[in-house]
């Protein structure tokens, strides 16, 4: 039962990041300062080990990102799922211990970094290299973002959800 609860639990805050994300942030000026709400919980879920059927709400947030951005269709799901299987699979063949208190920080960082170098790439292959010098900028101002506003969110969520840090 209390499984069950976890995945309508993720599933509603994925909702409500989505929309916040898509209609509150937008209309604020905070430019390049933007957290980025969707791959924070994406985050969150690759670090978690007992909802089920995380695959597909990771899958579900990438596609519902698709359908409320303007960009390429498809362009989220690729690469959000792409950093959801990256770091769900590099956390399970590295000796690591998730309740080190720069596990957090360091999957957040390093989950935003890699999701804006497959952004770059995909980018590179439509658009060609005009941007690309902006778009790595961008990635370190956004992963530093991410962690900063990511950590208390993902623990914020922890707590809520109610299963015990693992």
């Amino acid at each position: 039962m209390r499984i069950n609860f976890s995945f309508f639990f993720y599933l509603f805050c994925s909702f409500l990041f989505i929309i916040i994300q898509t209609s509150v942030i937008p209309t604020s000026s905070l430019g390049k300062f933007t957290p980025d709400l969707n791959l924070i919980i994406i985050i969150c879920l690759a670090v978690r080990t007992e909802t089920p059927y995380l695959f597909t709400l990771a899958m579900l947030n990438g596609f519902l990102m698709d359908i409320f951005s303007a960009g390429a269709l498809g362009l989220h799901t690729i690469t959000r799922f792409a950093v959801f299987l990256a770091l769900r699979a590099g956390m399970h063949n590295i000796n690591y211990d998730r309740n080190q208190p720069l596990f957090l920080p360091l999957a957040l960082f390093t989950g935003t970094l890699l999701m804006h170098l497959l952004f770059l790439m995909l980018l590179l292959f439509k658009q060609g290299s005009g941007q690309a010098a902006f778009l790595v900028e961008l990635a370190f101002y956004q992963a530093i973002i991410n962690t900063v506003v990511g950590v208390p969110i993902i623990m914020l969520l922890r707590k809520l959800d109610g299963i015990p840090k693992t």
